[in-house]
């Protein structure tokens, strides 16, 4: 991994404009940020890891200054995971494929290879579970020294650690659709089980929602894009008919239509806040009747909620827009 001799770049801040509509005045910028396309992002402490897979670079951004911390002109074939220790990062290569221990100046420190794709990696325990095509998944901790390995009954599609506990979900299968590590799979009704927040298991094609702790199933819309959870409570949003669900849990308590078809969702203090992606939208509200639409970047994909507002990812422009209440 080749970093830049440039460590800390001052990027250009536009400031857009003020927005004040129905219930607040909004203080709009952008920042660009080099990377486009980075369909990974990974938040730690205040600083955003943006992954580009098919330009192969990454940075590292610290969203409070608007600066570039580091920039990695080359990370890999397709690092499709980032795993940030402080001292040293991570990387899971898809296409490599393979799993790299890389110091902070970009030199690789250590590199497991592997005979088959990574299907999706995770950590857990201080230990990250590498799983392949075909279901073989291997353990290791973080000085990449395996720890175990094992197989799957099937070939698991995503992989998901909860409660202490890693599992595969399997979409579109008949048998089962889940499956602990050390246990027997088990058939829950899901037909795409690919989302995973808090306790609940999302099959966004089928649109349920599925509590791990509770065992119960929440029918919802067909084709859910998002979830958050406030500690409370959970934000679920549906392309399928553009509305906004909020659920204990156990129930739905209420649900909302916006505008766009919403695609990513968090929430900011008080305010709800949506993205559409297809529309390049922001949406914002605090009861779900009130509804202040913005504008954004190209491809708006991910929220960082902020001190004071939040920002937005958009990924086919490379930009940072920021958003102060």
């Amino acid at each position: 991994m080749q970093r830049t001799k440039l460590t800390i770049i001052l990027l250009l801040t536009i400031s857009l404009f003020s927005i004040a509509q129905i219930a607040q005045a909004v203080t709009i910028e952008k920042t660009y940020v080099g990377i486009k396309y980075s369909f990974r992002n990974f938040r730690t402490n205040g600083e955003v890891i943006f992954i580009d897979p098919f330009g192969k670079k990454m940075a590292v951004y610290e969203l409070a200054t608007k600066q570039i911390l580091a920039f990695y002109n080359y990370i890999g074939n397709f690092v499709v995971e980032v795993y940030d220790l402080k001292n040293s990062y991570i990387t899971v290569d898809r296409t490599g494929p393979n799993i790299s221990k890389v110091s902070l100046a970009g030199e690789a420190l250590k590199t497991v290879k592997f005979d088959r794709r990574i299907q999706g990696s995770v950590m857990s325990n201080g230990n990250v579970y590498v799983l392949l095509e075909g279901g073989q998944f291997y353990v290791y901790d973080t000085d990449l020294k395996q720890v175990s390995s094992g197989k799957f009954v099937g070939s698991p599609a995503y992989i998901y650690a909860w409660n202490g506990k890693v599992f595969g979900t399997y979409i579109w299968n008949d048998s089962y659709d889940v499956e602990f590590i050390g246990e027997e799979p088990k058939d829950l009704g899901l037909t795409t089980p690919s989302l995973l927040v808090g306790n609940l298991l999302i099959d966004t094609r089928g649109g349920q929602v599925y509590n791990l702790e509770t065992k119960k199933t929440i029918k919802l819309s067909s084709y859910i894009s998002s979830a958050y959870f406030d500690g409370q409570n959970y934000l679920i949003a549906s392309m399928s008919n553009s509305k906004v669900y909020t659920l204990n849990g156990e129930n739905t308590i209420s649900s909302f239509q916006v505008p766009y078809t919403p695609t990513a969702i968090a929430k900011v203090g008080e305010n709800i806040v949506v993205i559409s992606a297809p529309y390049n939208k922001v949406m914002i509200t605090t009861d779900g009747k009130n509804i202040e639409t913005y504008p954004t970047g190209e491809y708006p994909i991910e929220i960082f909620k902020l001190n004071n507002g939040f920002a937005v990812y958009c990924s086919d422009s490379g930009e940072v827009y920021y958003y102060y209440f």
